[in-house]
């Protein structure tokens, strides 16, 4: 109850002096204070007022608010036994005290009494900054996307405070605007807890950003270079990255582009083919539109075959052959190697402790078929080759050999810008005979027309001839010989030979080569751009060319004794030996050079 001095009541009060004044003074003063109970008696009040009549605090806060009555006349009076209320929120005590609830909002609080009533209003605000709540949190991203971050302040209570934070990244995943808190994400990927802040005086509030890897930007497939043998297996890996560089998992598609061999597409799990040589880019791993690849380099395999060549070969007696060994992979693929030769079932030697690609075989002196006895060895793997040993030739010479006639025809001999070193002759004499040169100069040797030497020699040639026409054949040819290598022996072609590029006679010096050309027919021997290489020690005076009708040369390189039942023409080249013709001979810019006609002379072999 709030006490107030009353004017009346003072007047009224008896003057006494001492103790005894004071007390009666005092139980006069408390009969007139108003008495809400009473609203008719004679202290009625005419008005109530309260105070403060507005008020402004803080959550959970008080204010005191006082009471007084107004008697006619105005009087104010004290007032006993007033009754407080409150609606809105919070309480009030009897005594008017007003404790405000935890939630801002209006309050009114009311005073009662005798009949009389005052209100007064309270407003509740949100008590000062206490905490400060971010959001998202956690926030995920990618790198380089950006997060629009939010700052929530609350008082004590939980009720919201206006705030205007300042943002900041204090462990920094990236960057944020101070002042709206826009947050973009930098290229390192990992988990940054509390790294946005945001802050208002000295309460801040924080959230964990969480940077995850962006999208694929590259593929890199590894190993590259790949380099494996063929047959060998190669696991590939691939590996995707974002523009950061980070990591980003992915289920990649493998493929083959350039095949070098088979991958296995869910796997990458890569065979190599039997194709060696360098496949670049040719594994390719795919995700989505992006795609790396890396380079495969297939080698040779382990060496699983050698081959010697030639396979079978015939030899006479004392000829010599070089065989070639070639070693190759599962896939055919060749490898280098470096065999030891050896002959394992006769026929023949090879020098001891020989090695290396080739080695020179001598056939023996005892004649059969040597299967596999040439042998090429490097590690444990071998080839091998047969050897066929032949008794060497046997060609009849004629009865009286000429050895000095370098030309001879039958009627006539034409030289223009060509050179004979050795006798020339025509069997039939002048007029029909005739022997005409055009700076065509004639050395070691005279031009005979129709005369007796050469008439004679011209017999002998004949004689030749039909000796060896009945010669029997050892080998029949075809083709124009070019790149093909002969050892000794009797070769015949059935019908005409049109020879081109080189053959190799390769024998010893004791080698006898015989070719005769329309066996079986009417055969001209025709040579361009030919030429004959001799090996081995062969020698042009033991290598005869028979053909049944013309011998044509031109630009050729001829070692031997030509014979034809034709004519015989000869135009730019050499030759190391003789031309004999049933017809005529006809030189143009040919160098003849000195050889004794190797099937005309006496032979010991026969």
């Amino acid at each position: 109850m709030k006490s107030l001095t009353n004017r009346r009541a003072a007047q009224a009060r008896p003057r006494r002096g001492g103790i005894a004044g004071a007390v009666a003074a005092l139980l006069l003063a408390g009969l007139f204070a108003a008495a809400c109970g009473d609203p008719s008696g004679p202290e009625q009040l005419s008005a109530l007022t309260i105070s403060p009549v507005t008020a402004t605090v803080a959550v959970n806060g008080t204010v005191s608010f006082s009471a007084a009555g107004t008697r006619a006349g105005s009087d104010v009076t004290t007032i006993k036994g007033e009754t407080w209320t409150v609606a809105g929120g919070g309480a009030v005590s009897s005594t008017g005290v007003f404790t405000a609830p935890s939630t801002p909002g209006t309050s009114t609080i009311t005073v009662t009494c005798g009949g009389k009533s005052a209100v007064a209003t309270v407003t509740v605000i949100a008590g000062p900054l206490a905490t400060i709540t971010v959001t998202p949190n956690p926030a995920t991203l990618a790198i380089g996307a950006q997060q629009q971050f939010t700052a929530v302040g609350r008082d004590a209570a939980g009720n919201v405070v206006p705030i205007t934070p300042v943002w900041s990244a204090t462990n920094p995943p990236g960057t944020i605007n101070a002042g709206t808190g826009l947050f973009t994400a930098g290229n390192t990927v990992g988990t940054f807890a509390n790294s946005v802040r945001a802050t208002s005086g000295s309460i801040s509030g924080t959230a964990t950003v969480v940077v995850t890897p962006g999208a694929p930007a590259t593929i890199t497939v590894t190993p590259n270079p790949a380099t494996l043998a063929i047959g060998a297996q190669q696991q590939f890996t691939a590996v995707a990255r974002d523009a950061g560089g980070n990591v980003v998992p992915i289920t990649p598609a493998w493929s083959a582009t350039n095949p070098p061999g088979t991958i296995n597409a869910g796997t990458g799990l890569f065979t190599a083919g039997n194709t060696v040589g360098t496949f670049p880019n040719s594994v390719t791993a795919t995700a989505g539109s992006l795609s790396g690849s890396a380079t495969v380099i297939v080698t040779p395999g382990p060496l699983a075959t050698i081959t010697v060549t030639p396979n079978p070969v015939t030899l006479g007696q004392g000829d010599v052959q070089t065989f070639t060994a070639v070693g190759r992979d599962a896939g055919g693929n060749v490898v280098a190697i470096n065999p030891t030769w050896s002959v394992t079932s006769g026929g023949g030697t090879i020098p001891a402790g020989t090695t290396g690609q080739t080695a020179p075989f001598t056939a023996g002196s005892t004649n059969g078929t040597f299967t596999n006895t040439v042998r090429a060895t490097q590690g444990g793997i071998f080839g091998t080759a047969t050897v066929i040993v032949t008794s060497p030739p046997v060609i009849p010479p004629p009865a009286t050999p000429p050895s000095t006639f370098r030309v001879l025809a039958n009627v006539a001999v034409a030289c223009t810008s060509g050179s004979i070193s050795g006798d020339v002759g025509t069997f039939q004499a002048g007029p029909t005979g005739s022997f005409t040169p055009v700076n065509c100069p004639v050395t070691n040797g005279t031009a005979q027309v129709g005369t007796a030497a050469s008439k004679q020699a011209y017999n002998d040639f004949v004689a030749a001839y039909n000796a060896f026409k009945t010669e029997p054949c050892g080998t029949v040819l075809t083709g124009t010989l070019a790149g093909v290598t002969l050892p000794p022996g009797v070769y015949c072609f059935a019908n005409a030979a049109a020879l081109t590029g080189t053959v190799t006679l390769n024998g010893p010096p004791t080698g006898v080569w015989l070719f005769k050309v329309g066996t079986s027919g009417v055969g001209a021997l025709t040579a361009t751009n030919f030429s004959v290489v001799l090996a081995g020690g062969a020698s042009a005076c033991n290598v005869t060319w028979w053909t049944e009708d013309a011998g044509t040369m031109t630009d050729t390189n001829m070692r031997g004794a030509i014979l034809a039942g034709g004519d015989i023409t000869s135009t730019r080249g050499t030759l190391k030996g003789n031309l004999w013709s049933q017809g005529d001979v006809t030189i143009t810019g040919t160098a003849l050079s000195a050889c004794s006609a190797p099937g005309l002379r006496a032979r010991a072999r026969r």
